[in-house]
């Protein structure tokens, strides 16, 4: 029988941005003392997470297993996997979140990588590893140019992150998911589902349209969609073509008109009363507000 967790941006924010970043680092310490050292079962929809631990012990809630851990240990949580934490409170560590899409760009010429990567892993290292210290290098030094402001400073950050998951995807064994929850099946059909959104999207293909390149029926991707993604399989589509309009409005100088064209709505008028319905406001309205969010306005 399933059963529905809460899925945020980061732990605890109903209320997500305008705008996601594409990438966040933060403490363990910083998010989980908020919460009593325990963050009870979630998912992200759009999120994939990296977790570094030089110090502490506790344990990682992957659907209905609980695996203890003690540092040093590392930590892959992918997208829409249920999860949760509980840590001891001389906890030191990082939490490394990345946009699922941008990671896919990353990641995209190592196709074994990703596999690799699609499940959760709790890597435990032994004291002193050569291994695990190599993954904190990256880590830190991706953590550190987050901070900073110096030139190329995404490139570095984007090589480190690309570090820290190679090198973990190498500790961890081949995937093989002995946890409940969402069969791996369902996983695959709705993760192969979203990359085909992020590839035709633009498209204004027809739910059918992706069920048959899938090989499944319309049905049976509706009940994969609502199953792990929580939202139909039309829903879906309907997300990844905001995610777009509202990059291409806050970060484009493309008008309205253009943004439904590039998006392929051949009605600007049409667009804009998807978008509004969607957003809770109109295109131009957005706009304005994300940009006096971001700083831009003028």
């Amino acid at each position: 029988m399933s059963h529905r967790v809460p899925t945020y941006a980061l732990y605890g924010e109903h209320q997500q941005p305008l705008m996601p970043e594409a990438l966040h680092v933060e403490s363990i310490a910083d998010r989980s003392r908020l919460y009593n050292w325990e963050i009870s079962p979630h998912r992200h929809d759009l999120f994939a997470q990296l977790l570094c631990l030089r110090s502490g012990h506790g344990e990682v809630l992957f659907a209905d297993a609980r695996v203890p851990f003690e540092a040093p240990c590392v930590i892959t949580v992918p997208p829409l996997e249920e999860h949760g934490f509980r840590f001891s409170r001389d906890m030191d560590g990082l939490v490394i979140t990345v946009v699922a899409h941008r990671l896919q760009c990353l990641l995209q010429a190592a196709p074994e990588l990703v596999e690799r990567l699609s499940v959760p892993h709790c890597l435990r290292f032994s004291p002193g590893s050569a291994e695990f210290a190599e993954i904190d290098r990256a880590c830190t030094l991706l953590a550190r140019e987050m901070r900073g402001a110096a030139p190329w400073r995404m490139n570095l950050v984007e090589a480190s992150l690309v570090t820290a998951l190679v090198l973990a995807a190498r500790a961890a064994a081949a995937p093989a998911r002995t946890t409940q929850g969402p069969s791996p099946r369902s996983l695959q059909h709705a993760q192969r589902f979203r990359a085909l959104l992020d590839q035709r999207f633009r498209e204004q293909r027809s739910i059918d349209d992706y069920a048959r390149e899938l090989g499944i029926t319309p049905t049976q991707l509706n009940r994969v969609c609502r199953e792990v993604l929580g939202t139909s399989a039309l829903g879906a589509l309907h997300a990844r073509l905001m995610l777009e309009a509202k990059r291409d409005l806050a970060y484009t100088r493309l008008s309205v008109k253009e943004v439904a064209l590039t998006l392929g709505f051949s009605d600007a008028a049409y667009f804009t009363r998807f978008f509004t319905r969607h957003a809770g406001m109109s295109p131009s309205e957005f706009r304005d507000a994300v940009r006096r969010e971001l700083g831009q306005e003028g």
